[in-house]
């Protein structure tokens, strides 16, 4: 096969490959396995099976195991990149740079004289040859002694044979025979038999025996042990990118403390309403635990993620693989952890995963839209684990929050800048949602570009309306008594019988007193959906309430007891979640 290098459509169509290789792997791991001691380079010829034109993309790495981790981790995303860059024909090849001459280890008499003969024949042009040239000749003996079909196809250009490899693309059977070869990711994809290569080439063979089973060996491997599963990108998410206020002080204080002293301050819980920054915590510690405290297996993913990894598992490749795979970690992030509940099995899983990471004293850290104990589904031994470290709640951003967040927001996102006045307005109308802030920064940035200047607090009305109400979600009735009932652990209707011991009478006074706070439904109205008589019933739970918060005084009973305040903070909570 042809080499093409240093022509300007090589640069290109490598230029192409690199860029679609950074984007499909993401830029982190491109600098790490793509950037220091690898290089591209491009081959051009005719298919061995069909004879039509055919581009190879060469991947030159240093040393065997680069070669088996890039087979082995980045077959589909190296095969589509080729593909991207040089057509639907396109094939890669990874190639080791310092096995282009290995020294044999087994060698016939019959062999050697061979060897002798070929170093005698070949001394000449391999002194006048490179180092990258040598190595390029090498690499077209390993792809199966392909050198006749480069010499019918140097004759024509590089930009012609992409042309016709794209166009030929289409074809069902050429592509169904170019796509079996590459589905396993092996590092060489269309190796021709040793029985049927020349006899004098035989000796070459030889040679890179060793080197083809160490290259070849992740096809194997993968059997033994898959691959950790993908962390959740983070987007740009780090810890100075935080909008702290007094929303999330205490929450961004634990984070801190979690970098600073990871086996100290974790399990680190995080629990909020949506929109809170919990994901934003979480992609910021793990960026934090990669860079600044240098651990290199971190990983972070959602509660379904886990969850369908332990199915896909108990199914395929048992569980003592899917156990090593988040057991031999150095930090385990799991946002969402409420979708764990009432799984019973996967429970199990992860709370045997948290109890061994936590005696290695490896880092913790979840996520949850409520506290582990009020997460209904979640076993006690779980929610047990999973708050012995810390307990950080997280509130609704409130408007000074807010207004920082809209600050940053149009300054990233919009062609002209905003008044301060006019983002103190919006931020009074939205709620504590930093994904609504998000919409509410690019409607202003769109109007900005309709309008061709900044849009007035009406025209955001206007144009945005549904965007403001939808932020804020009134609580009614209904969801008063519901979330009630889930604080203190009650069935679902139980705020409206008739029973008046402490475990129900209490709840119920307190859910009336939260309707008159959090809706506009009259005393009337408010006794009668509780299964109260009149309406004074509603007036005195007011001020039973109020005596409640002024002395402390616990409500409800037994194991459920608990301050009124704490109660409120908790139902309200509840009601934000929604």
């Amino acid at each position: 096969m042809s080499s093409t290098q240093g022509s300007i459509e090589t640069q290109e169509a490598i230029e192409r490959f690199a860029e679609a290789l950074h984007q499909r792997i993401g830029a982190d791991r491109y600098r790490l396995w793509f950037t220091h001691g690898v290089g591209f380079d491009l081959e051009v010829g005719e298919s061995p099976d069909d004879g039509k034109p055919t581009v190879v993309v060469v991947i030159r790495t240093s040393g065997p195991f680069a070669a088996q981790r890039m087979g082995n981790s980045f077959a589909t995303e190296l095969r589509a990149a080729a593909m991207i860059a040089c057509g639907e024909r396109a094939r890669y090849r990874i190639d080791v740079e310092e096995a282009a001459q290995p020294e044999p280890k087994k060698r016939t008499r019959a062999a050697k004289v061979a060897a002798e003969k070929k170093a005698t024949t070949k001394s000449g042009a391999r002194r006048s040859s490179s180092r990258q040239t040598s190595t390029r000749a090498t690499a077209g003996r390993q792809s199966g002694g392909r050198q006749s079909s480069g010499r019918r196809g140097s004759a024509n250009s590089l930009a012609s044979l992409l042309a016709q490899s794209t166009a030929t693309g289409s074809d069902p059977s050429g592509g169904s025979r170019s796509g079996k070869g590459r589905s396993r990711g092996r590092v060489e994809h269309d190796p021709i038999a040793a029985s049927e290569m020349p006899t004098d080439e035989r000796f070459d063979d030889e040679e890179m025996e060793d080197e083809e089973v160490a290259v070849s060996t992740p096809r194997s491997s993968k059997s033994k042990l898959p691959p950790l599963p993908e962390s959740q990108p983070t987007g740009g998410r780090t810890l100075d990118s935080f909008i702290t206020g007094p929303c999330n002080e205490f929450a961004f204080s634990a984070a801190m403390m979690a970098v600073a002293t990871p086996s100290v301050a974790t399990p680190l819980f995080l629990h909020g309403p949506t929109g809170t920054g919990k994901s934003h915590l979480l992609a910021a510690l793990a960026n934090e635990f990669r860079t600044r405290r240098r651990m290199r297996r971190v990983v972070l993913l959602t509660a379904e993620q886990f969850t369908n990894d332990f199915v896909v598992s108990v199914g395929s490749t048992g569980l003592p693989a899917f156990r090593r795979r988040y057991r031999d970690v150095d930090a385990l992030l799991i946002d969402d952890v409420h979708f764990l509940a009432a799984k019973t099995a996967t429970l199990r899983e992860a709370l045997y995963t948290v109890e061994t990471l936590a005696s290695a004293g490896k880092p913790l850290v979840f996520s949850a839209n409520l506290p582990p104990s009020d997460i209904r589904g979640l076993t006690g031994e779980v929610a047990g684990r999973m708050a012995s470290g810390l307990v950080c709640p997280l509130a609704a951003l409130d408007q000074e929050t807010r207004f920082k967040l809209l600050q940053r927001m149009v300054a990233t996102r919009c062609v002209l800048g905003c008044d301060n006045t006019l983002l103190e307005e919006v931020s009074e109308l939205i709620g504590g949602d930093a994904r609504a802030a998000g919409g509410i920064a690019n409607l202003i940035g769109m109007l900005q570009r309709m309008f061709r200047r900044e849009p007035t607090i009406d025209e955001i009305r206007r144009y945005g309306g549904d965007l403001l109400r939808s932020t804020q979600v009134a609580p009614t009735l209904r969801s008063i008594e519901k979330a009630v009932c889930e604080t203190f652990g009650l069935e679902g209707d139980g705020l409206r019988g008739k029973a008046q011991t402490r475990r129900v009478s209490e709840p119920r006074t307190l859910a009336m007193y939260l309707a008159r706070q959090h809706t506009g439904s009259a005393f009337t109205e408010i006794a009668k959906h509780f299964g109260r008589r009149s309406h004074s019933n509603a007036i005195s739970a007011i001020s039973k309430v109020e005596t409640w918060l002024s002395s402390g005084k616990p409500i409800g009973a037994g194991d459920g007891a608990m301050s009124a305040q704490d109660a409120i903070a908790r139902v309200e909570s509840r009601l934000r979640v929604g």
